[in-house]
């Protein structure tokens, strides 16, 4: 039944309603049981509905009889079993009425004035023997706007209902408890005491002041039946009555009302939060499985760089050496005696490469082989060392409590991108075993220096292209010193001879390490390439997940200031 609010109420409600409307949003992407949701909508549904009271207590505590005489009526069943005991929603109607409803209870209403503004539900025994009982009546607890909790004076507070209470202290309900079969005891002091006993249990329970009326609603019965004011007074209804009147006039049941609507938002809020803050800490821990990968990549990269440019500076020493050896054999050539054998071109280059290159070819081919081999070697422990990092992650499943079909995608990539690193690592090992790697320094060494390298091996095409160069250089020198003729001019060609090999030498020398640096790096480039390309989808995925939920987070915090700010307004 809708009621009518003024204007400033009906703008605390529409503050109420956003405040529940954003946290169903929330609450549905971050996962919460149906039961969470329904609650959140039927909430919503009820903002503007009749102010509801619910009616709890363990069985046989007299909840029925209680509403039966508060609403001057005998429609409510009274003294059943516990697995008879159903759920009964009373509210206004013309005249009496009841009506089943599927799978819980019944729809009474009557022509009760009170009925007009409040509606009340008389549930089972918070002890019944029946499951399904206690799941009603925990159903219907978080709905109320006010909790009548009735406990028997003949067997005052129980440890079952301790137990009960705290649960109604976890929604926040405004809650009154009612000492009922009062005429039980025999007298005042005996009365005082039992309910001073009720009174410090139940606000230990609940850590708050609770008003407990004493009643008895048997004696409230008979008081209707005689029409005795006398007996209604002893009965502890008119009492009840006045504290209905004084502390549930309409501005306190629309406050009340609100509080209800804020005690269940803020609980979903606090739940909400903790499981975005779980789904959260889950995606920063895949995100620390991509970074770690990156952070190993990087290392790797800068390792790998240093091992090429370590390699490059021992070929560059190599060079040098020949550069060394090249000056001294030009030094013994170049004399007056080694006059006739300067033309002896066969010679010459024979006895250059046995004096100058030495086994500088083999050198420079064992440094390269070297280098293609560090290199695989660490691809290998690279990747590996990524496929186990995944392989741990997998491992390592708190409960996030993700939905199915966010955790069936993150699944998925997470075996796409391992599926990727071993194909890395597979082709890896086959280069291997196949000896596929030195095509990278043989390519180098082909477009460096201008020959084709594959067939004849680094160290016989650097043999050919220093001889060849060393042989025409001295070509050259024997010829202008035949068209010459001059001891004087002697000097000057070796010199010139000198200068010249040092030029063409190092520009082999550049060409091979520029060649060879680039190639090296191109394909440490390359292999980190393939390994970002291979978790970047996961790690999008994981961004994008961080980022939703850092933007529920900060929804939810607004929605907590949003919802302390309103309470206070309304218990101010």
């Amino acid at each position: 039944m809708q009621i009518n609010y003024s204007k400033k109420q009906k703008e605390t409600t529409q503050q109420v309603r956003d405040i529940l409307t954003e946290l169903l949003a929330c609450a549905s992407t971050a996962n919460l049981p149906a039961e969470q949701i329904d609650m959140l909508k039927e909430t919503l549904q009820a903002l503007e509905d009749s102010f509801l009271v619910v009616v709890v207590g363990e069985f046989n505590a007299g909840k029925s009889s209680f509403i039966n005489a508060l609403l001057n009526t005998d429609k409510l069943e009274e003294g059943v079993t516990p697995t008879t005991a159903q759920i009964n929603l009373i509210r206004y109607g013309e005249s009496e009425s009841s009506t089943a409803i599927e799978n819980w209870g019944q729809l009474v209403k009557l022509p009760n004035e009170l009925l007009k503004s409040v509606s009340f539900v008389d549930t089972p025994g918070t002890n019944a023997i029946i499951t399904e009982h206690e799941v009603l009546t925990r159903w219907f607890l978080p709905r109320a706007d006010m909790v009548l909790f009735v406990s028997s004076a003949d067997r005052p507070f129980s440890e079952s209902e301790n137990k009960f209470l705290q649960s109604i202290r976890d929604w926040g309900k405004k809650t009154v408890l009612i000492l009922n079969k009062i005429d039980f005891l025999q007298t005042e002091d005996e009365k005082n005491q039992v309910l001073d006993f009720v009174k410090t249990n139940a606000e230990s329970a609940l850590k708050i002041e609770i008003p407990v009326i004493p009643v008895s609603s048997r004696m409230a019965k008979r008081a209707r039946s005689e029409m005795s004011q006398e007996l209604w007074k002893e009965s502890g209804f008119e009492a009840l009555e006045q504290f209905i009147q004084d502390k549930m006039d309409e501005k306190a049941r629309f406050t009340m009302k609100m509080l209800s609507a804020l005690g269940i938002a803020s609980k979903v809020e606090a739940e909400t939060t903790s499981r975005v803050q779980s789904e959260l800490q889950f995606y920063n821990e895949d995100l620390k499985l991509t970074e770690t990968i990156r952070k190993e990549v990087d290392l790797y990269r800068n390792d790998m760089f240093k091992e090429i440019d370590r390699s490059m500076r021992e070929i560059h020493a190599i060079f040098s050496e020949i550069k060394i050896r090249g000056h001294q054999y030009f030094e013994d050539l170049f004399v007056v005696k080694n006059i006739p054998n300067i033309l002896k071109k066969d010679k010459n280059r024979v006895m250059f490469q046995e004096n100058v290159l030495q086994d500088m070819p083999t050198e420079v081919e064992r440094k390269t082989t070297e280098m293609v081999e560090s290199l695989s070697s660490q691809q290998q422990r690279m990747v590996q060392l990524v496929r186990n990092q995944i392989e741990n992650r997998k491992s390592q499943f708190p409960s996030a409590g993700l939905p199915k079909d966010v955790m069936d995608e993150r699944s998925e990539l997470m075996k796409r991108m391992q599926n990727s690193i071993d194909s890395i690592l597979k082709k890896i090992e086959s280069d291997i075993a196949m000896d596929i790697g030195m095509k990278h320094a043989q390519s180098a060494v082909t477009a460096g220096l201008a020959i084709e390298v594959s067939a004849i091996g680094i160290g016989a095409a650097i043999t050919t292209i220093a001889t060849t160069v060393a042989a025409d250089l001295l070509g050259i020198v024997a010829a202008f010193w035949v068209g010459v003729a001059g001891f004087l001019v002697l000097p000057y060609y070796k010199k010139k001879a000198q200068k010249e090999f040092d030029e063409k030498i190092g520009e082999i020398e550049e060409k091979l390490i520029d060649s060879l640096r680039n190639e090296f790096k191109q394909e440490v480039e390359d292999q980190i390439s393939q390994i970002n390309e291979a978790t970047r989808p996961f790690e999008r995925f994981v961004e994008a997940s961080i980022e939703s939920g850092q933007k529920q987070m900060t929804i939810l915090d607004e929605n907590r200031e949003k919802i302390n700010t309103l309470r206070t307004a309304l218990e101010g």
